[in-house]
């Protein structure tokens, strides 16, 4: 991030009402900094338009999780600028069958506050170098009970045998792995890696 970038965040920043002037000028609350890790590890995502430019979150969700992103809406409002949305996706199968799903998103307005987030959870691909989503190591320090709950909230399940399971398929084994041991190092919580269908 470039300090021309941060004079026109500044700048805009001045005209808007006082209390989202007030949370785009100061740091993320630390709720809020638990929530945005329990989202980065399942469905919330960070997207940059350069390597100098600001940073902004984009949740996308299933219409079955409308209160649940509503509510991460109310969190993230002082962030936003426009309201949740409600989109249509056609998929076309291999039987050329279309079928319709319907997704609710917001995105925030892009921020220096998640540049720090981007740089931690996102690497490049050595083969493709396109930035991917990473578990990284100093998720130790700030892997909290609330960052599990939202991930759960995101890519979580219940299994009557087999308890809670999270679908981390995004990320790769040695991810998951260090994901894992982080959730028994900070919260005592017994887990463990499986192999799950195809992922």
């Amino acid at each position: 991030m470039d300090n021309l970038t941060l004079k026109r965040y500044l700048l805009k920043t001045l005209k808007i009402e006082d209390y989202k002037k007030d949370y785009r000028l100061n740091d993320l609350p630390f709720y809020l900094k638990s929530v945005l890790i329990g989202l980065l590890l399942s469905d919330g995502a960070l997207e940059r338009s350069s390597i100098t430019s600001l940073v902004r979150l984009n949740v996308i969700m299933s219409m079955k999780n409308y209160s649940y992103i509503l509510h991460l809406y109310n969190l993230f409002e002082p962030y936003i600028n426009d309201d949740v949305k409600i989109i249509d996706i056609k998929n076309k199968n291999q039987l050329n069958n279309i079928k319709i799903y319907t997704t609710v998103r917001f995105k925030t307005v892009s921020i220096p506050h998640f540049v720090k987030y981007y740089n931690i959870f996102y690497k490049e691909n050595n083969i493709t170098k396109k930035q991917m989503k990473v578990v990284p190591e100093e998720l130790r320090y700030d892997f909290d009970s609330i960052a599990l709950a939202h991930l759960i909230m995101g890519d979580g399940y219940y299994h009557k045998k087999k308890g809670i399971i999270l679908c981390t398929h995004c990320f790769d084994k040695s991810d998951v792995s260090l994901l894992s041991n982080i959730i028994k190092e900070n919260l005592s919580i017994d887990n463990k890696v499986v192999h799950y269908k195809n992922n």
